[in-house]
């Protein structure tokens, strides 16, 4: 079970979570001018995970339900802690975006695949 800013928007079917790379920018020799000849760092990268996973629902109705509920929550940019399958939480995350991932598999239960990424904004 997860959640972001305490709503269980995914719970329906299973998830996880990755990482994405952190640490510092860097941009090699000779990219920002020509004479560039070192490594410029220009700032930490931001926070920000990815999770993966299944919508499931009884009905396709419901399951779109779902989507719907997510879709108005990455548009308005949720924010809060987001806490992972595992309990782990991450401050001040926003879901920023939610892409559907394949077509709606129909059978005892009606379920899709997803991504979404929350990120820790600047």
């Amino acid at each position: 079970m997860s959640t972001i800013a305490g709503q269980g928007l995914f719970n329906s079917g299973p998830h996880r979570f990755r990482l994405r790379p952190v640490g510092t920018l860097a941009v090699p020799p000779l990219v920002l001018d020509s004479v560039q000849t070192t490594t410029a760092l220009l700032d930490e990268i931001e926070v920000a995970l990815e999770q993966t996973g299944r919508l499931i629902d009884t009905t396709p109705a419901g399951l779109w339900g779902q989507v719907e509920a997510i879709r108005v929550a990455a548009e308005t940019r949720l924010n809060g802690t987001l806490i992972d399958e595992t309990g782990r939480s991450w401050a001040d995350m926003t879901l920023l975006r939610f892409e559907m991932r394949g077509q709606l598999c129909r059978g005892r239960v009606v379920s899709v695949g997803y991504e979404a990424v929350y990120v820790r904004l600047a």
